[in-house]
């Protein structure tokens, strides 16, 4: 069996985005076994895409960042690969020397930054396959929610992103859903830790009897609450992403940011650039006027 194993650092977003990769890998090599070491939490959003999730900041996989530090004979057996796939900063070659354990190893290097060409994400994640005879892939990363669940007249949003600069004004906010709230039976109102000051000031302005909270559950709780959702708006962001990827109709709030590299893929998003490139700068008429003509 081909054992394959994938190092993905980085945030939400970036799981998300090398899902498509994993199922390329899968699907190409179909009796493989693969491997992937990513930060937990956000790692196990992969868990139906992979054989098996080692968290990259366990104490045990220090030895992979340490000239001075050995793997334990544990963490070496399950990193012992035919083929490795990797997106970590390594400029001096010390993870590859490390984990090419055999001349019948093959080491792939994948993009560290992606910032650096206007490409999409997945698309540059995708390079490397390549080598390995994989010139297309499936480009819409893909989550189910186990059990399936049925869609209701639910609005979910996400009003922050991590980033002031990504976050679209408050009184934006306000105006859009006061416009749109009496069309939903529901409102998913969703927050991440670093989202608690918008998550407060947004929070009234849903009654009571539509507000739904989600926040700072586990990812898979996530997952299925959007999946009951018609329509998801948010910033340039992990949940953005989360989102478009459980298949709910998407609107993509973009300012600052490159949308060709950072927007989610699939037909059902619609993604709406600030024409200033600030959050400020995207009017509340123009969102509107795109949803509106998502529920035509």
């Amino acid at each position: 069996m081909l054992q394959i194993v994938v190092l993905r650092g980085g945030a939400l977003g970036d799981i998300v985005l090398t899902l498509p990769v994993l199922q390329a890998l899968r699907d190409f090599y179909p009796d493989s076994f693969v491997t992937l070491v990513a930060p937990y939490p956000q790692a196990i959003l992969a868990r139906y895409h992979t054989d098996r999730l080692l968290d990259l900041n366990s104490a045990k996989l220090l030895g992979l960042f340490r000239s001075d530090t050995s793997l334990p004979d544990e963490s070496r057996e399950c990193l012992r690969a035919d083929l490795i796939l990797s997106y970590l900063s390594d400029p001096d070659r010390m993870i590859e020397k490390k984990l090419t354990l055999s001349d019948a190893t093959k080491f792939l290097r994948g993009p560290f930054k992606l910032d650096l060409e206007s490409q999409p994400a997945v698309e540059q994640l995708a390079q490397p396959l390549a080598v390995l005879g994989i010139t297309s892939i499936d480009p819409v990363p893909r989550l189910t929610a186990s059990p399936r669940t049925r869609p209701m007249n639910r609005l979910a949003i996400h009003p922050g992103s991590g980033s002031r600069n990504k976050n679209w004004p408050l009184v934006h906010w306000a105006e859009l859903l006061g416009e749109l709230m009496p069309a939903f039976a529901e409102v998913l109102l969703i927050s991440g830790e670093a989202d608690r000051e918008i998550f407060e000031a947004v929070r009234p302005l849903i009654p009571a009897m539509k507000l739904r909270v989600c926040a700072n559950g586990s990812l898979w709780d996530l997952v299925s609450e959007l999946s009951r959702a018609t329509l998801f708006i948010g910033h340039d962001s992990g949940v953005t992403h989360v989102a478009a990827a459980t298949g709910v109709t998407t609107v993509a709030l973009f300012g600052p940011t490159d949308p060709t590299i950072w927007a989610p893929n699939g037909h059902h998003v619609t993604v709406i650039t600030s024409p200033d490139r600030t959050m400020a700068g995207l009017s509340v008429e123009t969102v509107l006027g795109k949803v509106a003509a998502i529920q035509r």
